[in-house]
């Protein structure tokens, strides 16, 4: 198989192709990245009359799911484009995108599937606390607003894509392995087949999804009594001023933002630094819809943004973990663009790779140094920083789908400190570790 990566901006993006040709989109990352750099060759594909089997979507943040709409609403435009013409009007000008290959199916969670009720109520209180929150001047809570602005914008997309996809629309058949509903792992470990390729879904878990969805509803009921609390004593001090005046102008320059965030994760702001902390972890990344993928005896894990805890227990579902209950694989996607709340140092040690793929531009400070760092130990420590399964002495490479000199400016920084970082480990290695960055729209990992 070959796995195609592309520069998607902070996000993930991945064209896997198995040895019969039958391909898998694995996200489309942001959609200013996927029309620069996803959207010309997926136009290739469709020149040479090439289809997408599957459009996989690991969750619903924006960095995941915004260039699928994009590629979505792409196709779209080229079916109205196809109507117009068709329908007297030969004059018609063509979109501008590139027209995106036929896709067949769809693999998505989709968001008021998860939550099965107050989806309309999370979205809204989701975007009044984020405006609440901004007026705080605690560095941790102004970003617990923007994470917060993410996931409203990641929420809407979401269910511009479930419409998009529908039979109203472009027809694409959702979730086919399990029936149209949620995918997640079940009793049976047997694999979908893509052609040659064989998935095995490892997250999410029912018992999982009933937690977030407990979560989710928890933190509404909470967030509403707060901003109830919020909204009288606002009116009460500037009882001149209308409701919406309150609303808009007043209650981001109240103490509200630091009495929100009471009922908000700030750990950070008490308890010491460790990798792999799940509480940082947002509800969406938990959720991610992730996979165990094997052709001719070569294996790839697809991670989504999931947590090391859920991808080893889905892994133990399959009963895939040697007795060491440790696992090498010929790639592993680093999970989350690798962030330190995503992994630890056990993790790294446990499931080891010939190929590290990290998707991520320096946005969020991600891929993470000390991610970087414990992946390295990992392989080249001491032993109690070594891995102990078997491959662990053999080559390895980091792949990262980014470069300093075509990140964002606001980004460039610390994706030099990452380049900086992973030569200085490579120069170390005896020449067991390689890497690459990526300059270009993409590359190509043959597995």
């Amino acid at each position: 198989m070959k796995l195609r990566v592309f520069q998607s901006g902070k996000g993930d993006c991945m064209l896997l192709t198995g040895a019969d040709g039958r391909k898998v989109l694995i996200d489309g990352g942001m959609r200013d990245a996927y029309s620069e750099h996803v959207a010309p060759a997926l136009g290739q594909l469709r020149d040479n009359n090439e289809t997408i089997d599957i459009v996989y979507v690991s969750h619903i943040d924006q960095d995941h799911i915004s260039g699928v709409l994009q590629m979505m609403d792409d196709e779209v435009a080229w079916r109205i484009h196809d109507f117009q013409v068709a329908h007297d009007n030969p004059g018609h000008k063509e979109p501008a995108a590139p027209r995106p290959p036929k896709v067949k199916a769809i693999w998505h969670n989709a968001f008021h599937q998860q939550v099965t009720k107050n989806t309309k109520n999370i979205e809204d209180m989701l975007a009044a606390s984020a405006a609440v929150l901004s007026g705080s001047e605690i560095d941790a809570v102004q970003k617990l607003a923007t994470e917060q602005r993410e996931l409203v914008t990641s929420i809407a997309e979401a269910i511009q894509l479930t419409m998009r996809v529908s039979p109203e629309q472009l027809g694409i058949k959702v979730n086919g392995p399990a029936g149209g509903k949620l995918m997640l792992v079940r009793d049976t470990t047997a694999a979908i087949k893509v052609g040659s390729l064989r998935f095995r879904v490892i997250g999410p878990f029912n018992s999982e999804l009933i937690a977030l969805r407990k979560e989710w509803n928890e933190w509404l009921k909470k967030n509403q009594e707060q901003l109830k609390r919020l909204r009288a004593k606002a009116q009460k001090e500037e009882s001149k001023f209308t409701a919406k005046e309150i609303d808009d102008i007043f209650l981001p320059k109240f103490e509200q933002a630091e009495i929100l965030s009471e009922v908000l994760p700030l750990n950070e702001l008490a308890t010491a630094f460790k990798l792999g902390d799940r509480e940082k972890v947002t509800k969406p990344n938990l959720a991610s819809l992730m996979f165990f993928v094997e052709e001719n005896g070569k294996t790839l894990l697809l991670t989504g943004d999931g947590h090391h805890e859920d991808i080893v227990r889905g892994l133990k579902h399959l009963n895939k973990l040697n007795g060491n209950d440790g696992l090498h694989v010929d790639v592993l996607k680093v999970q989350h663009h690798g962030s330190e709340h995503n992994l630890n140092e056990e993790f790294c040690r446990k499931i080891t790779a010939d190929n590290y793929v990290f998707c991520g531009n320096g946005e969020h400070e991600n891929p993470d140094l000390r991610v970087i760092q414990a992946i390295a130990d990992s392989r080249l420590g001491n032993s109690t920083k070594r891995s102990s399964n078997a491959e662990a002495g053999n080559p390895f490479k980091f792949w990262m789908n980014c470069h300093s000199s075509v990140t964002k400016k606001t980004a460039e920084k610390h994706m030099k400190e990452i380049e900086n970082l992973v030569a200085k480990i490579a120069n170390k290695s005896n020449g067991q570790m390689s890497f690459f960055f990526l300059k270009g729209p993409s590359f190509d990992l043959q597995i």
